[in-house]
C-alpha cells in the first residue's frame, strides 16, 4: 500500500507543537514553569463524590457542569470537533486553559495550582512525562469502561494514564519546489540543499520523534538513535538544513519545502497551504517508520473528578476514536474497532496505510530518556552548530 495520505483540511496547527512543543527535556530533569498559572490564589475544591459506574459518572459530571482541560489546542488531532461533541451528548462544557502549553508546563500548573478550583481535571502529555508526573503524584487511577481494547503499551498496568491516540512521524513537502521524496535516503539530493527545516530535538517531542525515525533509516534501533543524530549532522553540514519559525509558515514563505511532524499535525495546516498555493504532499518515510502517543492522565483530586473521568470515556469511544482518526491520529482501540466493523471508511481513509501501523514499535521510557540524553550532549555541537 501507498505511504501517502491524505486528510480533511482543517485550520492552522498551534504553534505549542512546533517550537519548543511537548518539550522531552524534563525526563532528563530540565525544569519548565507556567508563570500564568503559577500562584494564583483560587478557592480551594471541595472533594467530590466520585460515581461508582458509568451512568452515575455521567449524572454527576452532568451537575458539576463542565471539564476543566490544559494544553487541549482545538486544531490538534481535532479536538475542536471532540468537545463540540462531548458537549452536545453530556450538555457538560468543556474549559481549555493555556492550550498552547507543554507537557512540562502542564505539570507544572498541576503541582502550581493543586487543591484549588483552577486545577486542570484532565492532561494530554507526551509519553515521555508519564512516570514523572507518577513519580510527583500528580495522576489520579481510572480504569476506563473500554480499558481492555486499549493495548498494554498504552496503558498504564496501575491505571494512572491511558494514550488514547498516537501519530506516525510524516514529511510535508511543497512539491512546487522539489520531487516529493519517499525516504530519508531521498533527502540526500543536492535538490534538497538549503531546503530541509527539523525543530530542535532536546525540545519538541516531534523533532525527537523525526531524529529516532532517521536512526532506524540508517541501521539504528529504539535503543541507538545515534545514527540519526550523524544524519542530520551530514545534513547541516552540507548545507542541506534550514531554521524556521514553523512548518506552516516555512512551506507557505518558501522559506523550506520538506518538513518533518506527525502525520496528524499536517491535517491543520492544508487549508493554509491551499490559501497559499502550496502543493503540499504528506507521506511517511518508507525507510524509517515511527509513531508514538500521547497520554490523557486524570489529576489527582480533580476539582471535577467525573466530568474528568467523563472526558476520557468520551476520548476511548467510538465517538471519541471516530473524531481522532478523521484528523489522521490513530484511535488507541484502532485494532478492537477495525475487527468490529466499527471505524467508518472515511476515517479509516485518513489514516496511515495499514502496513505502516504494522510497523510501529513504541520505545520505552528508558529507551526514550537515553535518546534525550545523547541528543542534548550531542545535538548543540553536531547539528544547531554547523
Amino acid at each position: 500500500m501507498s505511504a501517502f495520505f491524505s486528510h480533511p483540511a482543517r485550520p492552522s496547527v498551534s504553534p505549542r507543537r512546533r517550537a519548543g512543543i511537548r518539550s522531552v527535556a524534563a525526563v532528563i530533569g530540565l525544569a519548565v514553569t507556567l508563570p500564568l498559572l503559577a500562584g494564583c490564589a483560587t478557592p480551594k475544591a471541595e472533594a467530590r463524590e466520585i460515581g461508582g459506574t458509568l451512568d452515575e459518572i455521567i449524572a454527576l459530571a452532568q451537575e458539576e457542569g463542565f471539564v476543566q482541560l490544559i494544553a487541549y489546542p482545538e486544531t490538534w488531532a481535532n479536538y475542536g470537533e471532540s468537545f463540540a461533541g462531548f458537549e452536545a451528548k453530556y450538555g457538560v462544557k468543556v474549559e481549555v486553559a493555556s492550550p498552547n502549553a507543554s507537557s512540562g508546563e502542564e505539570l507544572s500548573a498541576v503541582k502550581n495550582l493543586l487543591g484549588q478550583s483552577t486545577q486542570p481535571d484532565v492532561l494530554d502529555i507526551g509519553y515521555s512525562f508519564t512516570q514523572p508526573a507518577i513519580d510527583q503524584e500528580l495522576l489520579d487511577i481510572y480504569e476506563p469502561t473500554l480499558i481492555d481494547e486499549v493495548p498494554d503499551n498504552l496503558k498504564d498496568p496501575e491505571g494512572y494514564w491511558v494514550g488514547a491516540y498516537y501519530g506516525v512521524l510524516s514529511m510535508g513537502v511543497n512539491a512546487d519546489e522539489v520531487d516529493v521524496p519517499t525516504s530519508f535516503a531521498d533527502l540526500k539530493d543536492e535538490q534538497y540543499k538549503g531546503k530541509i527545516t527539523i525543530g530542535d530535538p532536546r525540545d519538541g517531542a516531534s523533532s525527537l520523534a523525526t531524529v529516532f525515525a532517521a536512526a532506524l533509516a540508517n541501521g539504528g534501533s529504539l535503543d541507538d538513535i545515534q545514527p540519526g543524530i550523524d544524519y542530520f549532522a551530514d545534513l547541516a553540514t552540507g548545507g542541506y538544513l534550514v531554521n524556521s519559525v514553523s512548518n506552516a509558515a516555512a512551506l507557505s514563505t518558501g522559506e523550506a519545502a520538506v518538513t518533518f511532524d506527525w502525520n496528524y499535525n499536517y491535517s491543520g495546516i492544508e487549508e493554509e497551504m491551499t490559501q497559499s498555493a502550496v502543493d503540499l504532499q504528506v507521506l511517511v518515510p518508507g525507510d524509517g517508520v515511527f509513531g508514538n502517543y500521547y497520554a490523557q492522565p486524570i489529576t489527582i483530586d480533580s476539582p471535577q473528578p467525573n466530568a474528568a473521568r467523563l472526558w476520557v470515556e468520551w476520548l476511548l469511544s467510538d465517538e471519541g476514536a471516530i473524531s481522532y482518526a478523521q484528523s489522521g491520529a490513530v484511535p488507541a482501540r484502532y485494532a478492537a474497532m477495525d475487527a468490529a466493523g466499527t471505524l467508518p471508511q472515511e476515517a479509516r481513509d485518513s489514516l496511515p496505510a495499514a502496513d505502516t501501523l504494522e510497523q510501529i514499535e513504541f520505545p520505552s521510557l528508558e529507551q526514550a530518556a537515553a535518546a534525550t540524553e545523547l541528543i542534548v550532549d550531542q545535538w548543540g555541537t553536531s547539528v544547531a552548530g554547523q
